[in-house]
C-alpha cells in the first residue's frame, strides 16, 4: 500500500494546472507521510475546485479506545461499504495531486528496492481519494485524506507491488469529486468510466534491508491472490 509520494511542485503550479483556487497559504512538502498535510482538491460550498490542506491519514490520533486506534492512510476499493470509508465514499470524495509514489518491490527485475514511480511525461498524477472532518480543541474543522487504492497498475505489477492508488482523467475529476452524497454504485461508475492508466516510469530510491527477503513469500502470496482477483472481477477491483 501508498505510505508515502512526493509532490515536486509548489501549489500556485497545481492550482493554474488543476483550475483551481486556494484560499489557504501553506508549504507543500516534497514527501508527504501518514499524519503530514498535503495539498488537496475538493469541490467547495460555491461548486469551485479548492486545494487545501488535508493530513494524510483518517482516524484517531490519540491512542484512545474509541474503535480508531490508528490512521487508514490506503482505502481498498474493495472495502468500499464498509467502516470506516463507507460514509466518506458516498460524502467526501477528492482528489490528491502527486509527482510520484513509493512502493516496496519483492519480485522481478527490481526485487529488495523501493522505488518511486512517476509519469513519463514528468506531471501530475492525479489519485482519487476520500476525506473525513473532525474539530480540533479550538473549534477548528480539521480534514483529513486516505488515498483510493486498486490492484496494482501492470506496470507497478511488473516493478514488484500488487496495489496502486486509483488514478482519474482529468476530464472525470468533477464528476469523481461531485459535492453532496450519492449511492457507492454511482461513484464506481465514475470510478469505471474514468480510471487511468498513465504511462509510467520508475526510479530505485534505495535498497531495502536485507530482512525483505523474509517478506518475500508474504508478498507473493498477496500477488498471487490479487492476480486471481483480477481474473474473477476485474483489473479496477470491482465488476
Amino acid at each position: 500500500m501508498c505510505n508515502r509520494f512526493q509532490i515536486r511542485t509548489n501549489l500556485h503550479s497545481i492550482c493554474r494546472e488543476l483550475r483551481a483556487q486556494s484560499t489557504f497559504d501553506f508549504d507543500i512538502p516534497e514527501e508527504v507521510f501518514p499524519n503530514t498535510e498535503a495539498p488537496v482538491v475538493a469541490i467547495n460550498r460555491e461548486e469551485l475546485r479548492e486545494v487545501r490542506p488535508m493530513t494524510f491519514g483518517m482516524g484517531k490520533r490519540d491512542g484512545s479506545a474509541s474503535g480508531r486506534t490508528h490512521v487508514l492512510n490506503n482505502t481498498r476499493i474493495e472495502s468500499r461499504d464498509k467502516w470506516p470509508w463507507k460514509n466518506s465514499f458516498e460524502k467526501y470524495r477528492c482528489v490528491v495531486p502527486m509527482t510520484s509514489f513509493r512502493e516496496s518491490s519483492y519480485w522481478g527485475e527490481t526485487e529488495g528496492t523501493e522505488l518511486s514511480f512517476s509519469a513519463q511525461d514528468g506531471g501530475l498524477l492525479l489519485a482519487a481519494g476520500i476525506f473525513s472532518f473532525s474539530k480540533s480543541a479550538d473549534d477548528n474543522a480539521v480534514l483529513a485524506m486516505s488515498l483510493l487504492m486498486r490492484p496494482a497498475l501492470p506496470f507497478v505489477m511488473e516493478h514488484g507491488h500488487h496495489r496502486s492508488p486509483f488514478f482519474l482523467q482529468r476530464e472525470g475529476l468533477d464528476a469523481w469529486m461531485q459535492r453532496g452524497a450519492r449511492g457507492a454504485e454511482d461513484s464506481i461508475e465514475v470510478l469505471r468510466e474514468f480510471a487511468d492508466d498513465p504511462p509510467l516510469t520508475c526510479q530505485i530510491d534505495r535498497h531495502m534491508a536485507a530482512s525483505w527477503i523474509k517478506r518475500k513469500s508474504a508478498n507473493l502470496k498477496k500477488r498471487d491472490l490479487q492476480l486471481a482477483e483480477i481474473d474473477e472481477i476485474g483489473p479496477l477491483g470491482f465488476r
